[in-house]
């Protein structure tokens, strides 16, 4: 047929105009490159003109979007479409900068269901975001630059690669911003407090590596990393972790800062409250907000998740349910329906086996606070007095101070409100009870070759622990210890400040009861 020929054919009708193209060759792109994202939306009943605008962080004006409008069915989008008698029309679609601008028509005299199917598609290169990160640790924790490459790269693997069918892959990679520095002097080895956390969240950008994490939204002690829930720049704070785990942990925390918060509608995700392995898994909305980046949302740290209700339903055996670490500390809300005869389980692991769970001691001990059971108290103070010493073991005599709190405000326990009084107003006690870790951390540090806290910071670290402790039993005579602490003329400095903010604390605590607390700390 000659073009002459074609022409004839295809007349455009009376009253409309027409006009032909030619595919460019060279900017023809394979079928589908790039990233592809597909998406039925329920615009609800309309009729008549509307411009329609959707937000979504991963397209831009360069994303390549189709629109396929439609009736709905009665039922939701699942239910599908239909074609009815009701003409509808797509006149313009225009992606921008986080989302879609579509301009409809629906001819019909009432409001009608309206269904959009999207198709996104962003072409290669805007899908790659390289995102530079400052390294940043204390001086007592150990960590090389091919440390720093290797969690990075771990970071980037995770989000990059889709794993199963409900993980996007989505192609962040993550490199180092020059070389690893040592935080100043002035921020602490170990973060208790929220002035502490304040101070190191304002010490530049980046990750920050730090002893141990008591502080994240409020006093806990089982956290291993804390970041604002929003933030403009990678704001990341974290302590040492298992190897393997290490990126998977740093993702997480910079997922808060892009903005995404927790999720337990799939314990693979990367942003369930614990970590594992095999948590890995992003959704499309999660994707969106990895690509677009840190972006002031709150600003708020993100705290452990409120496992109450239809969020998290702890596992039936509690032994599976410490067996994991949460990112942002156990959660209160999920440890505390587990009964008496869990607590005697746990207790069977920490009195007679806590060689065998070393690196779970600190869960173990603040679920059987979280429990309440007064048949706790005894081992639990034993535990505290007892040689072990080790990151975990001290960690875990830190959770006991904190959240024996908890236990004595559940149970009543004298001897337990007795034994934070001392912890926390006796700084020779401190000390002994510090011991034990002092001579283990001085050897640990010289075969790093990092500098090492000595008795003296360990034993504030306890006093301190102990002072939340108190905060936490939301009792009027611990609050009068409290009180003490913060007009000691000549008591420990450490102390004496986290007092002021254990007071505060202990207030709330009173006021609210302590499920009420832990529910609003859970909601951020």
């Amino acid at each position: 047929m000659s073009e002459d020929d074609r022409n004839e054919i295809l007349m455009a009708p009376a009253g409309q105009k027409m006009a032909r193209g030619q595919v460019a060759a060279h900017k023809l792109a394979p079928a589908l490159n790039g990233a592809g994202f597909a998406y039925r939306h329920d615009w609800g009943a309309r009729h008549g003109q509307w411009i329609l605008q959707i937000d979504w962080l991963a397209v831009t004006p360069r994303s390549q979007v189709f629109v396929a409008i439609g009736e709905g069915v009665a039922g939701g989008p699942d239910a599908g479409k239909f074609i009815g008698a009701a003409r509808y029309t797509v006149h313009n679609v225009a992606p921008r900068t986080g989302g879609i601008d579509l301009w409809v028509n629906i001819e019909w005299e009432a409001d009608i269901p309206l269904y959009v199917d999207y198709l996104v598609i962003n072409p290669e290169d805007l899908t790659a975001r390289t995102v530079q990160v400052t390294v940043q640790r204390h001086s007592t924790v150990p960590l090389t630059e091919e440390d720093a490459d290797r969690i990075l790269a771990d970071m980037g693997s995770t989000l990059q690669n889709a794993d199963s069918g409900a993980d996007v892959a989505t192609r962040v990679q993550f490199v180092r911003n020059g070389p690893v520095q040592v935080l100043p002097d002035t921020v602490a080895a170990t973060i208790q407090t929220e002035a502490q956390l304040i101070d190191l969240l304002n010490t530049g950008t980046g990750v920050k590596l730090v002893q141990a994490i008591r502080w994240c939204g409020g006093p806990g002690g089982s956290i291993i990393g804390c970041a604002p829930l929003g933030s403009p720049t990678v704001n990341v704070v974290a302590v040492r972790f298992t190897p393997s785990m290490e990126g998977i942990l740093w993702v997480h925390e910079y997922g808060h800062n892009a903005g995404i918060g927790h999720r337990s509608d799939d314990t693979r995700a990367v942003m369930y409250p614990s970590i594992g392995a095999d948590h890995n898994v992003i959704n499309g909305a999660e994707s969106g907000r990895y690509l677009a980046g840190p972006a002031t949302i709150t600003g708020a740290v993100m705290t452990s998740c409120d496992c109450d209700g239809a969020g998290i339903q702890p596992p039936k055996e509690v032994r599976e349910f410490v067996s994991r670490h949460w990112v942002e500390g156990i959660p209160y809300l999920a440890a505390s329906q587990y009964t008496e005869q869990d607590a005697k389980i746990l207790l069977d692991w920490l009195v007679n086996e806590p060689g065998q769970h070393e690196e779970f001691l600190p869960e173990i001990v603040t679920t059987l606070c979280f429990i309440g059971s007064e048949l706790a108290v005894k081992p639990l103070l034993d535990f505290v007095h007892s040689p072990w010493a080790g990151r975990a073991a001290f960690n875990a005599k830190n959770a006991v101070l904190i959240h024996l709190g908890d236990l004595v405000n559940r149970s009543g326990s004298q001897a337990g409100l007795d034994f934070l009084t001392l912890a926390a107003t006796g700084m020779t006690t401190a000390k002994a009870l510090a011991a034990p870790q002092a001579a283990n951390a001085a050897a640990e540090a010289a075969s790093m070759k990092v500098a090492a806290p000595g008795v003296d910071a360990l034993a504030a670290e306890l006093a301190v622990s102990a002072t939340f402790g108190l905060a936490l039993a939301g009792r009027p005579d611990a609050e009068q210890v409290i009180d003490a602490l913060t007009d000691a003329p000549d008591g420990c400095a450490l102390v004496k400040g986290a007092a002021v903010e254990a007071a505060k604390l202990s207030r709330t605590v009173r006021a609210r009861g302590q499920k009420e607390y832990y529910r609003m700390k859970s909601a951020g």
